[in-house]
């Protein structure tokens, strides 16, 4: 009945001390006294036997306040402090001993528990004269306790689970647990010999007892955290008329965790640009109420990159990454821009002509086109002008299905070129300075 009524009353004290707020607890020090040391004792014998100790938050300041005090988050202790009685001349605990262990791990093990602890066990036999029975009593008593944690998860390891959080590119802090081996340190003592003062710690009485200490280390528990970048560094990608740079972490990032991330960030790319590579399959820029003259374009598809519709922080993609496009001489004055997807207010995706800045080489006249884009516009990117209906004529032949360069427009077919006897390309002249020159011979219309 004794026990029981411990056991009830233990545990009652341990549930108060994580629930109630700071200001209602009365710290107590190893000699019971009341002072203002941040501890707490529980259990406390004349033997000292099942002694638990927990840190506390300090007091809040007193002050004069007319605001209704908030309930408090329960507190988690920076150092739990325990003493545990073992029967006499045996490596098992006392039915009291078990009861304190078992309020240790509902605090220190709590799921909501955000504490890196670090365990420290120092055990001690019954100074007792040393024999072939009791030459291992203390050590036998450190692994019994070390045992008692780790078969919680049915390891070799004290396994402990804290929660915590990492930061997503789209998703922002994102809560998860770490799961990591508790550190530990085992100590043993034989106390025979030893003078009454060596068996002594804190007032309390080392003999026949386990001083197990248990500290809030997050440095000595983790060290340090992983981030990834995809990609991992500045990549450029580039082909025969085109290239592109994306710049490390423009495509996703994962920071601040310690859970270890199988790395792979493939980007393919992929360029229509020449005249045989675009005429090939040649078709309009996509686009339901303008003509888009397509000038060439080059497609990215890349792993990890950002879904414009569930990515929550759409702020962290700025337009870093660079395009850019040599063009000939004849289109310097075609005056083509860069077409990318841009989303709509309904989150539809539309492609709409992107600020285009150009860099002109003295020496050769020749210009380079370039844009900065964001990861949502990596799709298929395009080089182009508009036109109206209209002007298509001035552009395009008609033509009929099958032909070389055929594509369907305006409820008809149309080519960008027509080929003679000879095999000669025929070209119209607005769309000479549109399109790159092809190999072979040019005749205009």
């Amino acid at each position: 009945m004794k026990k029981v009524l411990y056991f009830l009353i233990a545990n009652l004290f341990v549930l108060t001390l994580v629930a109630q707020p700071a200001r209602e607890r009365n710290p107590i020090t190893d000699n019971t006294k009341t002072t203002n040391q941040t501890q707490q004792a529980i259990g406390l014998q004349g033997d000292g036997c099942n002694y638990l100790m927990v840190s506390q938050p300090p007091k809040p300041k007193k002050g004069k306040t007319t605001k209704k005090q908030q309930p408090t988050e329960p507190y988690y202790p920076e150092k739990i402090e325990a003493y545990i009685c073992f029967e006499p001349s045996s490596a098992y605990y006392t039915e009291e001993g078990l009861n304190i262990l078992d309020s240790i791990y509902s605090i220190a093990f709590a799921q909501a528990n955000t504490k890196f602890y670090k365990m420290t066990i120092d055990a001690f036999d019954d100074a007792e004269p040393l024999n072939e029975l009791n030459a291992s009593l203390a050590r036998d008593r450190a692994a019994m306790i070390f045992n008692y944690f780790s078969s919680r998860e049915g390891t070799e390891f004290i396994i402990k689970r804290t929660p915590s959080t990492y930061t997503h590119s789209c998703s922002g802090e994102m809560p998860y647990y770490i799961k990591y081996k508790m550190p530990f340190d085992f100590k043993w003592t034989s106390l025979y010999n030893k003078s009454e003062e060596e068996r002594t710690k804190d007032g309390i009485n080392l003999v026949g007892k386990v001083r197990l200490l248990i500290e809030d280390d997050p440095e000595g528990c983790l060290g340090e955290y992983f981030d990834y970048y995809y990609p991992s560094q500045d990549s450029v990608l580039s082909g025969n008329h085109a290239s592109i740079t994306i710049p490390k972490g423009a495509l996703e990032s994962i920071t601040h965790t310690k859970d270890t991330i199988e790395y792979t960030c493939n980007i393919s790319y992929k360029e229509f640009m020449s005249f045989e590579e675009l005429t090939s399959n040649y078709h309009l820029i996509p686009h339901k109420k303008q003509y888009l003259i397509n000038a060439g374009y080059i497609v990215i598809d890349a792993e990890h990159q950002p879904d414009y519709h569930s990515c929550q922080n759409k702020e962290n993609f700025q337009p870093i990454i660079n395009v850019r496009v040599p063009i000939e001489l004849q289109q310097n004055d075609a005056r083509l821009k860069f077409y990318a997807k841009v989303y709509d207010n309904k989150g539809k995706p539309i492609y709409k002509s992107i600020p285009t800045k150009k860099e002109k080489d003295k020496e050769t006249k020749l210009q380079t086109l370039t844009v900065d884009l964001t990861a949502f516009q990596l799709d298929t990117i395009y080089l182009g002008k508009k036109v109206e209906e209209k002007e298509l004529s001035d552009y395009f032949f008609s033509a009929k299905e099958g032909e070389p360069g055929a594509f369907q427009a305006m409820g008809g077919w149309l080519k960008p070129y027509k080929l003679n006897k000879k095999g000669q390309y025929i070209i119209k002249k607005q769309m000479q300075m549109v399109l790159r020159k092809p190999i072979g011979e040019i005749i205009e219309e």
